[in-house]
């Protein structure tokens, strides 16, 4: 059996005065580790101070220690997706890790979050499960940031997970090669949101380790002065998105509707209600295809006629099953309640209704299912 390669990311943007020690702390906790090939990659923000200078010292002591630099300071969240990029792509990583410079995150968690993974796709290092905590010396401001930030955060996407905004965070190479974006929808902390949210909507395995968080005793606090105008701004744009796919495949549902109607109530006149509701079923499933294909989910198609045949080949063959559904589901209804306008389009419209719910699971995550996520190459 081959050993994982962990790589753990750490940004820095002058963070002379706490590196050495956080880098030094991080290969003392995993010395004893015989499961893991572990390495620590420092992606440099172009940094003003010797940070640079600080790793590339240490390199000459720590073989697994890596340096990546960009030429100008992007942001938190687009240095950890340029480092993120690098160590799947450049250095073949099984397992990546999020890691704060100034050690807020304690190297003690590393190797019982790495023997958590092996049962799970992501581990996030909690604050807010039991076990875990904050620092009894922040003050009200920043709890208040913190604890009303995840509130939100579980409010508005899902209550599954306690810490949305955790920076401490492990992730199997397949998981975020499959959630992570061509750009963060923020470049700040808000990142971490998306990110976990990206992963949650992928169906992850998602598990919550706890952790102590530690304020940082060196350096200066790196946390935005936005960053609560900018997290509820992810947040909003997050909820949207789900909300907006959801909203049109009902207006695209609603169309094919009307159009099953209408074909079912003119067939009818010479048909059996069985037949007339094959044809009528048959229209709106051409109708709801074509739609959804070009308003719902034109996005998650991709350039590769692969996945446009295989989503068409998915489609033709649920919708075989469901014209058979709905007209076995109004010929027993017509046999138990009797025939006449108003109750066969009554048992229509019924059909409908249930099905609706199981075409949006079905569609949203088989059919027009997210796609991959390609990651570009690494540009230094």
């Amino acid at each position: 059996m081959s050993i994982e390669k962990v790589v753990i990311i750490i940004p820095t943007y002058n963070e002379a005065l706490v590196i050495e020690s956080t880098i030094d702390k991080i290969f003392q906790s995993v010395a004893a580790n015989e499961s893991f090939d572990i390495h620590v990659l420092i992606f440099d923000s172009n940094s003003t101070d010797n940070t640079q200078s600080i790793v590339s010292k240490l390199q000459n002591q720590y073989q697994n220690l890596h340096l990546r630099t960009e030429l100008q300071k992007s942001g938190l969240g687009a240095a950890y997706l340029q480092a993120m990029r690098y160590a799947l792509n450049e250095m073949s990583a099984d397992i990546i890790f999020e890691f704060d410079a100034d050690c807020s995150h304690q190297p003690k968690y590393l190797l019982p979050m790495l023997e958590k993974i092996k049962a799970a796709d992501v581990v996030v290092g909690s604050r807010y499960v039991r076990g875990g905590s904050i620092p009894k010396n922040w003050g009200w401001h920043r709890k208040l940031i913190s604890v009303f930030g995840n509130y939100v955060s579980r409010l508005f996407l899902t209550p599954k997970y306690r810490d949305f905004t955790s920076g401490f965070r492990a992730t199997r190479r397949q998981a975020a090669l499959d959630a992570l974006p061509e750009k963060f929808l923020s470049n700040h902390y808000a990142y971490k949101l998306q990110f976990l949210w990206l992963l949650h909507q992928n169906k992850s395995r998602i598990v919550e380790f706890p952790i102590d968080f530690l304020d940082r005793e060196k350096g200066v606090s790196k946390l935005p002065s936005n960053s609560v105008a900018d997290s509820l701004r992810v947040l909003f744009i997050l909820r949207f998105q789900a909300l907006n796919e959801y909203l049109r495949m009902c207006v695209v549902g609603l169309s094919g509707a009307t159009l099953q109607f209408i074909v079912f109530n003119l067939l009818r006149q010479t048909m059996t209600p069985f037949n007339a509701a094959q044809f009528a079923v048959i229209a709106a499933i051409l109708c709801n295809f074509a739609l959804n294909n070009r308003f719902v989910f034109r996005k998650r198609l991709g350039k590769k006629r692969f996945q446009k045949i295989s989503s068409l080949g998915l489609f033709l063959g649920y919708s075989a099953l469901m014209i058979n559904v709905q007209s076995y589901w109004l010929s027993f209804g017509v046999h138990i309640f009797g025939q006449g306008y108003i109750k066969e389009n009554l048992l229509m419209m019924t059909g409908i209704v249930l099905g609706s719910f199981l075409n949006y699971k079905l569609y949203s995550g088989v059919i027009w299912k997210r796609p991959k996520s390609p990651l570009g190459d690494f540009v230094s």
